[in-house]
């Protein structure tokens, strides 16, 4: 059965890690335009280095979506892909963080709520 490409290319844009650049008040200081070039080519490294990645990923999730026969079956393709996306999310983190430590800028852990819900100050 052969199926369109586009599809496919369309989810894995939206499977990529959302890459934005926050305020600087949010971004917890000002950045030099150094600090800032040096974290965009870091983030644009990333991107290109792993989208075999996130595109191999999207491929084992419609495999496996194609060959679930039953509702749990299809239940597990969410878990594994849920796993499979924060393992990625992790990994960018650390990647990213390992760059802002070479800058001096402080590590980013992605918590932005705390136990209880509430929004943490920056």
């Amino acid at each position: 059965m052969r199926t369109s490409t586009a599809p496919l290319a369309l989810a894995a844009v939206l499977a990529a890690p959302v890459i934005t650049m926050a305020p600087l008040a949010a971004a917890g200081g000002d950045l030099s335009p150094e600090q800032s070039q040096v974290l965009f080519q870091a983030r644009k490294t990333w991107a290109k280095d792993n989208y075999q990645r996130r595109l191999d990923l999207l491929q084992r999730q419609q495999r496996c979506i194609d060959t679930a026969a039953s509702a749990d079956a299809l239940k597990a393709c969410r878990r594994e892909m849920k796993k499979a996306r924060k393992s990625l999310k992790k990994d960018y983190r650390a990647y990213m963080n390992k760059v802002r430590n070479q800058l001096g800028l402080p590590a980013r852990t992605g918590k932005k709520h705390d136990a209880k819900g509430r929004k943490l100050q920056a």
